[in-house]
């Protein structure tokens, strides 16, 4: 004697497609093209990321990624246009300054 066993793959479409739909409400933007990136407003007075990144831009480092995040301050790595890696950091304010830069071995 065989139970019955609903199918799966219809409660799992569905449910994918219910937390992918509350995602999207909480922060996740598309860029339409398959990209999915996550994207909060900080809070005011805070540095926000993507103003960081412009500056360390204007600072001369290019491709970078922010690899450490607290409530004082961003940091982030990358490369200058020689190919030198450089790490830059700045405050978690809502000016994001310029606290230190040094080259990374």
């Amino acid at each position: 004697m065989k139970l019955f066993q609903p199918p799966i793959a219809p409660l799992a479409a569905f449910a994918l497609l219910a937390s992918s739909t509350l995602a999207f409400g909480q922060g996740w933007q598309t860029d339409k093209q398959g990209t999915s990136t996550w994207h909060v407003s900080p809070r005011v007075g805070q540095c926000n990321v993507s103003k960081a990144q412009n500056k360390a831009i204007r600072a001369g480092i290019y491709q970078s990624e922010i690899v450490y995040r607290d409530e004082n301050v961003l940091t982030f790595q990358g490369q200058t246009l020689n190919g030198d890696r450089k790490e830059i950091t700045f405050g978690n304010e809502a000016s994001c300054p310029e606290i230190g830069a040094q080259d990374i071995p």
